[in-house]
């Protein structure tokens, strides 16, 4: 039993915790969530939250990493200073508590997956550096998502 699971007995939480082992189907189980917790420390870009946010689902995180560049503050989630969980948890009861707060933020987490994280737009994106590193002039069109 791994230190976390000791920990979820210890304190009479089995039947509010559960442990999925590895899932096929993320998304699955993303949107059954409420929120994301992503409090990290180091967090090259946070690809989780971008999934959570396809799903609707918004993200309670730290200022770490790339997570700043996917949750917008206020608006997709809530960023909190690293090792805030104070501030955190505030975030986290008033999402839940604020229903019509909570539909504004899913409504923008679904809208911000689609339009700015788009498979063809990054691609587009990638492309466009990788041409300029090539020292390349390339004509490539933008892309627009979210249709």
């Amino acid at each position: 039993m791994s230190k976390i699971q000791c920990k979820i007995k210890q304190m009479g939480l089995e039947d509010n915790v559960h442990f999925l082992g590895k899932q096929e189907d993320v998304a699955q189980v993303i949107s059954m969530a409420d929120l994301l917790l992503l409090p990290s420390e180091k967090e090259s870009f946070g690809l989780v939250a971008l999934e959570a946010m396809a799903c609707g689902v918004p993200t309670i995180g730290s200022l770490a990493g790339g997570i700043p560049e996917l949750v917008l503050d206020g608006i997709t989630g809530y960023l909190s200073p690293i090792g805030d969980v104070e501030a955190m948890a505030r975030n986290a009861v008033r999402l839940l508590t604020q229903p019509e707060l909570y539909a504004r933020f899913r409504a923008a987490c679904i809208e911000r997956s689609r339009t700015r994280f788009c498979n063809d737009l990054i691609t587009s994106e990638y492309e466009r550096i990788y041409y300029r590193v090539l020292g390349v002039e390339a004509e490539l069109p933008v892309p627009v998502c979210g249709d």
